[in-house]
């Protein structure tokens, strides 16, 4: 089940080929499905409160929690990580409340840019799995690494010089604004029409390196390119094509957050399967997911309840159906400064803490085994 190194027939797929295009794949293409053939609808759209509660708080806070069952829940992962997920916290909320008393503008700007920085390793992560799966990959032109970097920076750097953007990370203002330097934003939008040509260019070419590869018999795989066209179309089309707030953010968070859960979920099964030696069964795998999806989902709730309550103030009519407020809004400095940084140390150490758990090295021990299986399941 989770030994072994890969087949031909798996060197394609991340876990296997239906679930990586029913899971990773199909909730996005039917989200852009969606999009593409309502484009004037969803252009202008606000946020409705339904599309937050699924997309915002059921996908991307819920996702963050999921990294506990690769951390803090499971006895073996935290002993590995011990010092880190000791020490990580206690400088992070540190951090967080000096830097909110001195400036809360520049801490949600510092978080943003973290932000970035997460969404883009992850997209190389899946893609170094991927090449994982698939064997030794020989050096090209453009390497897998650079492709993902500007599939990705590309975008953003154009958000950032596109005076007329209507996208924000966390808040208005928390990316520096660039646009507002420009003297001529004319002749910039110019060049930016030139380079989305050289952006696709770039990219079509790395396509056409890895089919020429496979033509003389190199490790190919199916789900890599899958990966990186799709990484591609989705932060070109929602921060460029659309300039949409709702659309990017709806977007992004389906290609981030259920890629994240399912691969927690993966290697949660896979690893009770490889430590018992016998494949797992259909009654632990549904067992599994039940427990990973309702902690996740509760934790999420409880998170943006007090987000709301202390913070925000924007949905209490939806929270207090779950418990009636009992405190006021934070209003000191201080307490603000305190508050904030407690509620987003999951979200920071998230961030921190996934460039550590997910590294093939001897602290995560199970991570090339798991990998290295051999079934089509």
């Amino acid at each position: 089940m989770v030994t072994g190194p890969s087949s031909s027939k798996t060197r394609h797929w991340l876990f296997s080929k239906w679930i990586d295009l029913g899971v990773l794949y199909l909730p996005l293409w039917i989200i852009w499905i969606i999009f593409l053939t309502n484009q004037a609808y969803f252009a202008d759209l606000e946020m409705p409160n339904w599309v937050w509660f699924v997309f915002i708080l059921g996908i991307d806070v819920s996702h963050v929690w999921s990294s506990l069952f690769r951390s803090y829940l499971d006895k073996e992962e935290f002993n590995a990580h011990k010092t880190r997920l000791i020490v990580i916290p206690i400088l992070l909320l540190a951090a967080s409340i000096s830097i909110l008393v001195f400036s809360p503008h520049w801490f949600w700007r510092i978080m943003a840019y973290l932000a970035v920085f997460h969404f883009i390793k992850q997209q190389y992560g899946f893609l170094a799995l991927y090449n994982f799966r698939a064997g030794k990959v020989r050096k090209k032109r453009i390497s897998d690494k650079l492709i993902i970097y500007i599939a990705t920076l590309y975008p953003v750097v154009y958000w950032h010089f596109y005076s007329a953007s209507a996208l924000n990370w966390f808040g208005e203002g928390d990316f520096f604004e660039l646009a507002k330097w420009v003297k001529n934003p004319e002749t910039i939008q110019l060049i930016f029409q030139s380079l989305n040509w050289v952006y696709w260019g770039v990219i079509f070419f790395w396509v056409i390196e890895e089919f020429v590869h496979k033509s003389k018999g190199g490790v190919f795989s199916w789900g890599k390119i899958l990966w990186t066209l799709t990484t591609a179309i989705n932060w070109w089309f929602g921060i460029v094509y659309f300039n949409s707030d709702v659309i990017f953010s709806v977007s992004n968070v389906v290609a981030h957050g259920i890629p994240y859960v399912a691969l927690v979920y993966f290697y949660d099964v896979n690893k009770h399967a490889l430590k018992s030696e016998l494949p797992p069964k259909a009654l632990f795998l549904l067992k599994r997911l039940a427990i990973i999806l309702g902690v996740i989902l509760v934790a999420a709730v409880v998170e943006e309840y007090f987000w709301d309550m202390f913070v925000y103030q924007e949905r209490a009519h939806i929270f207090e159906r779950i418990y009636p407020y009992n405190w006021e809004q934070l209003s000191s400095s201080w307490s603000i400064a305190i508050g904030v940084a407690i509620l987003a140390l999951p979200q920071q150490v998230h961030y921190v803490m996934d460039g550590f758990i997910w590294k093939m090295n001897a602290k995560n021990k199970y991570l090339k085994p798991i990998f290295s299986k051999n079934d089509e399941s």
